[in-house]
């Protein structure tokens, strides 16, 4: 990396009229951001709402808001662990249980997926906390997207720029000039998130630079090839060698 920025200092001077591309790398921490927010920063930042993610689904919020664990020592060596398991489900509702040592019904949720509302019950002052922690996180959880859902946006909008990565443990990518203005738009997005943080710096057209972007390319390649060849080898599933070949596809 220090490599990289040490040649794009060296030509730091020229006048940025002539460039090939951008360097680019981003990312997001944990934070939560509604559809509605989202959807304005897309608009705002010039990639458009054809990049928003799939509306949550109440199951989907449901199973995140239950994924807590608790463990407390009642005696010396001796452990309450609550954890959570799902026990049912089916078009009209999902149940999640507790299981305290062997009482599987210390405490269970319910939710109701035609009303998007959820039904507590519970054995115990623990379990009644967390049925109810769960019954907040569900409110939460099926009106806010997670960091994880804004790190798959980027990397779609981030592949539909044809990027080169430039450094074997990834994180930074070469993207051409073509795709302009795009990049742009690409970092407004991510600085406009809570916890957002992107760089855009221009390639000069020189030899060097030129030569740094075919070595990497060419190394893309060839790690491209690798990867569909012994997806062949290990005789993966159809759907499996798509994705793979449509990725070297977009390489190519």
């Amino acid at each position: 990396m220090n490599s990289i920025l040490n040649n794009m200092a060296a030509v730091g001077g020229q006048a940025p009229t002539d460039i090939i591309g951008h360097l680019t790398w981003a990312g997001a921490g944990a934070m939560l951001i509604t559809r509605d927010e989202l959807k304005q920063k897309l608009i705002d930042s010039g990639l458009g709402e054809g990049w928003m993610p799939k509306p949550i689904r109440l199951p989907d919020a449901f199973r995140r808001a239950t994924s807590a664990k608790f463990r407390q020592e009642i005696a010396e060596g001796i452990f309450e662990n609550y954890m959570l398991r799902e026990v049912g489900s089916n078009k009209q509702t999902d149940t999640k249980g507790r299981r305290l040592s062997y009482d599987e019904t210390a405490g269970v949720v319910i939710l109701d997926k035609h009303n998007g509302t959820i039904d507590a019950s519970h054995t115990s002052a623990t379990a009644s906390q967390m049925t109810q922690t769960a019954i907040l996180r569900f409110e939460i959880c099926k009106n806010h997207y997670e960091s994880t859902t804004l790190l798959t946006v980027m990397t779609n909008v981030l592949k539909s720029m044809s990027p080169t990565p430039v450094r074997q443990s990834g994180g930074v990518y070469f993207v051409p000039k073509q795709f302009d203005p795009e990049p742009h738009a690409y970092i407004a997005f991510i600085r406009s998130l809570e916890k957002g943080e992107a760089e855009n710096i221009p390639v000069i057209n020189t030899n060097d630079m030129r030569g740094m972007i075919t070595r990497k390319l060419l190394e893309h390649l060839k790690g491209t090839l690798s990867v569909c060849k012994t997806g062949v080898d290990n005789q993966l599933k159809k759907s499996e060698l798509k994705v793979i070949l449509d990725d070297a596809k977009r390489i190519a």
